[in-house]
């Protein structure tokens, strides 16, 4: 944690005294064409590195030109279309560039020390490690993550609604001065976005709330106060879990009863967790959110099984998670606070899959439990 008598204006618990703030462009297999990698261990080959740097500095937060970088890919060499109507780019545009190892070696020395790294959705991390460990790199970033999108919803919304980067910036009211999904210019709205999530915090956690641009419910307001970054952070080199299986049981029922009065510890660190979502079942699977004080949120997730002989038990995991992966256990508990232990049915699913066929992200919304907050929590 950084020292923040140097910087007077901030109130917030950052960790770093930068933030990189990363966005990945990748192409994707084509079924038909043959490659020598197995599309399981490479799902998306980069071909594109953009990112900006947010700065904290004696005059303010302060956001860096961006870095880019294009990648001449060694597998996916031919634009799979589907990437070519997001990106705008066609496979003679795919011969030219850095090879991986020299465009990411360019990307660590200029993102320097002491830095966390950021995203919208963290759906890049798992691509960027499957490219470091295919060009023969070790994968552990050795950063911690911030995934901007659910901080986001929490501060400016109260919400766990699944918003676009484009709709970030118009909520913020940050002008368009680029088009979207270019790496470097996806990087550089996110960075802008964050600076002013940073900014609202800022505002809310000072004696007073002069800086506030934006009506607040009083409730958001609290939040704010007492919201905590680093329950936003995960560590990405950390994979925790613990599995589980339990006794014998006649039905289902009774399984998961008896088995859902046992206190859960962190997979990580083997402290007991609190309780944030209490386990419910649905269906033939049960969910739980806990929080560790040191390693933030944990899903819990049951599994029925059956014997030969017709007994049954649960299988269970516990992992470590974050605000952005948790919204698995949210979207469930909707369904069940609705629909109750047996789901929604199956007739109702099919009309509400065809109804939302044309619907976009942003239509979703459930209450966010902010991570060892005490608020937000269904208990």
């Amino acid at each position: 944690m950084i020292e923040l008598n140097r910087f007077p204006y901030t109130y917030i618990d950052h960790p770093a005294s930068s933030y990189i703030v990363i966005d990945l462009e990748w192409n994707q297999p084509i079924p038909w064409i043959k490659t020598n990698v197995d599309p399981k261990e490479l799902p998306g080959e980069i071909i594109e590195i953009g990112a900006v740097k947010l700065s904290l500095t004696e005059n303010g937060y302060v956001l860096s030109k961006p870095f880019h970088v294009m990648i001449r890919p060694v597998c996916y060499t031919v634009m799979n279309k589907n990437v070519s109507r997001v990106t705008n780019k066609i496979s003679s545009d795919l011969r030219f560039g850095l090879s991986f190892s020299d465009a990411y070696e360019a990307f660590r020395e200029w993102c320097g020390q002491d830095y966390v790294l950021c995203g919208w959705g963290n759906s890049d991390l798992s691509i960027l490690k499957s490219n470091l460990l295919f060009h023969s790199w070790i994968a552990d970033l050795h950063a911690m993550f911030l995934d901007v999108q659910p901080l986001f919803a929490r501060v400016a919304e109260g919400q766990s609604h699944q918003r676009s980067v484009e709709y970030a910036v118009d909520f913020l009211r940050i002008p368009k001065r680029d088009d979207f999904h270019a790496a470097h210019r996806d990087a550089e709205y996110t960075g802008l976005i964050l600076k002013e999530i940073f900014i609202l915090l800022d505002s809310a956690q000072s004696s007073d709330n002069a800086g506030m641009q934006r009506d607040l419910t009083d409730q958001m307001l609290q939040e704010m106060k007492h919201l905590k970054l680093a329950a936003y952070l995960q560590n990405p080199d950390l994979h925790a879990e613990t599995s589980k299986r339990t006794g014998l049981y006649p039905t289902w029922e009774q399984c998961f009863s008896d088995y859902s009065k046992d206190q859960e510890f962190c997979p990580a660190c083997l402290k007991p967790l609190s309780s944030r979502i209490t386990w419910f079942r649905l269906k033939k699977s049960g969910f739980s959110l806990w929080c560790c004080e040191e390693h933030h949120m944990v899903l819990g997730r049951m599994r029925m099984k059956k014997t030969p002989d017709g007994k049954v038990y649960a299988s269970v995991a516990i992992r470590l998670t974050d605000p952005g992966s948790s919204r698995l256990v949210i979207d469930r508990y909707e369904e069940y606070k609705m629909y109750g232990s047996g789901g929604q049915p199956v007739t109702l699913h099919s009309e509400a899959a065809a109804d939302s066929s044309s619907a976009t992200p942003d239509t979703e919304a459930h209450p966010l439990p902010d991570p060892c907050s005490g608020t937000g929590a269904a208990e």
